[in-house]
Formats: structure tokens, C-alpha cells, sequence
């Protein structure tokens, strides 16, 4: 008798047995269904929690400069390199980047008739906009001639606009005084900034950061950030970024950097890993509960089929072939169970997406371990019924009645 006729017996028996069989099999159903769907559930989490805290609306990657004086020399006064938008063309191709945020600042009294006050000012590049989800609410956005052609347009924050505006005016095309020169404006956008930052007294605004440099005196690039294209690489992009421009600068005696997220990432895996291996764990007991019914249903098998053993053995039927016939046996009712259990698994995260914020992923890893433990549950439950099976004595087992 080979595999194949040891598997076709085996699943008639649990075929010819259905209810008793479905019973035995729950306990490992349960279990394997259970630790995927938690396992499912603590992955969505982990992309979940990474996207809060590492997502492109709520995280940049900010790269700054480091002065690193020649050895023995004390740190003296020195200029940070000035940064080009060719430098940003050079961060925007770096593998992993997403796109590149460059930014400046400058501060300016704001006039509307009688009305006046004080705003921050962001200079910025037509690039900002996508990179950091900004919801334009009124007119556009600045596009890249903007920038070029040092275009006197400004944008206005949600803040500023009830500020200097009566709700039933429409702000798109009015002429303000900024610092006693004229400016457009051309849009009203909701602010990036949390609320708890924000400047609710007088609000805010956006310019061309080129009008910024020109107006202000300031660089046209002071910050520059980089936004990872995948949340859970954020710390590595980084760094190739940094390291990608302090090559193309030349720099002898500095360097750029970033700020490290690999310790907060180490420590939000570590969390929810350990999470998951503790839930997991509850719920594989119910595996070990059920491989041992497997075992007591197997035992039960081996009395009731005494006497078909004993015949076999009399007709030449090997120690081993009967111990590899009952293993089988209860390997294909232990993965019948998981082939079942990743079922339910897969309708249980489905469930889990649809009523919860996360988004529960069925790793094809977790689900061939899954199986492939359920099977080798099989192996190791099956190993004292069809051991027992092989040592009966045909002469015994056909007088058993």
C-alpha cells in the first residue's frame, strides 16, 4: 500500500465518520483560524500605528547640517552650505523618496482697510502642496512659475481669512499689503499644523519661497525634508538621503543628517510583536487542545479497526505500513482542519477590516505556517495511535471482538 491509497483510506474514514470527525477537528479549526486572525490583526496594527506616527501628512524627515571641525581644532564660526533646488531635483531621485519638502520662513504685518496684524510666513515650492496633503479650500495652489517668475502671490490660512475677511467675501484676487508692497492672493488653504500650534489670532500664509529670498533677504532654501514612500523605512531613507547629499556637496568638514526614528520604530514593533506572540499564544492553545482530541479520536479509531489491522498484517501488511497508514490518517484531519480554520480566518479579517480602522493582513507566511503546524500537530498527536496500531498482534487483533 503506498501514500496515495494510505491518503484515499484516510479520507474515506473521516468521511465515513463526518460529525465525529467535524468535532475532532474543531479544536484545531479554532486554533489555527484564531492565531491568524490575530496575527492578521497585529500586522494591520503595526501598518496602522506606523502610518500615524511615520504617514506623509503627520511626518518629514528633517535633514540638517553638521559642522564637524578637523581633528584637534576647536569649532569655530562657520556657514552651513547653501542649498539649490538642484539639491532637491538630487533628493527627489533617491530610492525610497517620495518627494522632497524645501521651505523658508519670513514675518510681515498684513493690512486689509482697517484691519491688520502680524503673520508667519512659509515660503514654499508647488512640490509642498502634494507632499503634505494640503486641502486647498479656495482658488489654487502655487504652481512652479510662481516660484520662477517670482510671482507677488500668497496663499491664506482658514485663521486669517475669517481675520481679514467677512464670510460673505470672496478673498480669491484681493490685493493685500504685506510689509507696504502688494500681494495677491490666489488661494485659502487648511493648515498643516496641528491646532494646538496654530496661530488663531491672525493666522497664516504661504509664499513662493523665492519671493521669500528676494523680499526677506533669506535663503531661498533654509529647510529642507524628505518624505519616505514607505512608512516603515523612514529612518533608512533618511539616511540615504543625508548621506546622498553630503556627497554631492563635497563637504570636508561637515555632514548631513537626520533625525533618528529608529528607536521609536524598534520600540513599536517590539510592543506590538510581543502583543501579538501573547494573544497568539492563548489562542494555540486551543491547537494544543485540540491535537489532543485528535490523539483520544485516534485511539478510539485503532480499537474499533482491530480486527481490520490484524487482517492486514496476516496478508503481509508491515509494522510500518500500518504506523504510516494511521499517521496519515490523523495528518489529513489536522490539515483539513487548517485548510477549514485559514477559511474562517480569511472571512474573520475581512469582518475585522470592515468594523474596525485596521486593516487586518493575512500574511501567505503566517497562513503556510499555520497549516503546516497544524499538519505537523498531526504528526506528533498521531505518533502514540498509530505506533499502538503497528505493535497490535495480528493473531490477538483477529480474535478481538
Amino acid at each position: 500500500m503506498n501514500i496515495w491509497e494510505s491518503f484515499k483510506i484516510a479520507l474515506s474514514s473521516i468521511w465515513n465518520h463526518k460529525v465525529r470527525s467535524i468535532l475532532t477537528m474543531l479544536g484545531i479549526i479554532i486554533g489555527v483560524a484564531a492565531v491568524i486572525i490575530i496575527v492578521a490583526i497585529g500586522q494591520g496594527t503595526r501598518t496602522k500605528m506606523t502610518n500615524e506616527f511615520f504617514g506623509t501628512d503627520k511626518n518629514a524627515i528633517n535633514i540638517f547640517y553638521e559642522y564637524m571641525p578637523p581633528e584637534g581644532e576647536e569649532p569655530t564660526f562657520w556657514m552651513e552650505p547653501e542649498l539649490t533646488n538642484d539639491d532637491v531635483q538630487t533628493l527627489a531621485e533617491v530610492p525610497g523618496v517620495k518627494a522632497v519638502i524645501a521651505t523658508n520662513q519670513g514675518y510681515g504685518m498684513m493690512v486689509r482697510n482697517d484691519v491688520q496684524g502680524d503673520m508667519q510666513i512659509t515660503g514654499v515650492g508647488a512640490e509642498y502642496f502634494s507632499a503634505r496633503k494640503i486641502k486647498v479650500l479656495e482658488g489654487r495652489s502655487f504652481y512652479a512659475a510662481d516660484n520662477d517668475g517670482l510671482n507677488r502671490v500668497i496663499m491664506i490660512d482658514t485663521f486669517a481669512r475669517k481675520k481679514f475677511f467677512k464670510e460673505s467675501e470672496h478673498p480669491i484676487g484681493e490685493i493685500i499689503d504685506l510689509n507696504g508692497n502688494p500681494y495677491k492672493i490666489v488661494g485659502v488653504y487648511e493648515s498643516p499644523i496641528p491646532e494646538q500650534f496654530r496661530n488663531k489670532d491672525n493666522g497664516e500664509m504661504m509664499m513662493p519661497r523665492a519671493v521669500i529670498s528676494m523680499m526677506f533677504g533669506n535663503r531661498e532654501i533654509e529647510q529642507l525634508s524628505v518624505i519616505a514612500s514607505d512608512p516603515e523605512k523612514v529612518s533608512e531613507t533618511g539616511r540615504l538621503a543625508a548621506e546622498t547629499l553630503t556627497e554631492k556637496k563635497g563637504l570636508e568638514d561637515g555632514k548631513y543628517t537626520t533625525n533618528s526614528f529608529e528607536d521609536y520604530e524598534k520600540e513599536l514593533n517590539k510592543m506590538i510583536s510581543l502583543l501579538t506572540l501573547l494573544i497568539g499564544s492563548i489562542a494555540g492553545i486551543s491547537l494544543l487542545v485540540g491535537g489532543i482530541g485528535v490523539m483520544n479520536i485516534m485511539l478510539v479509531s485503532v480499537t474499533e479497526r482491530t480486527r481490520e489491522i490484524g487482517l492486514r498484517k496476516a496478508i503481509g501488511a508491515t509494522r510500518r505500513k500500518i504506523l504510516l497508514q494511521f499517521l496519515i490518517e490523523a495528518i489529513t484531519l489536522t490539515s483539513l482542519g487548517g485548510l477549514i480554520g485559514m477559511g474562517l480566518a480569511a472571512i474573520g479579517t475581512i469582518i475585522v477590516s470592515k468594523l474596525s480602522p485596521i486593516t487586518a493582513t493575512m500574511s501567505p507566511l503566517i497562513v503556510l505556517i499555520g497549516i503546516s503546524f497544524s499538519a505537523f500537530i498531526g504528526i506528533i498527536f498521531g505518533i502514540l495511535p498509530a505506533n499502538k496500531a503497528s505493535k497490535l498482534s495480528p493473531i490477538d487483533a483477529l480474535r478481538y471482538e
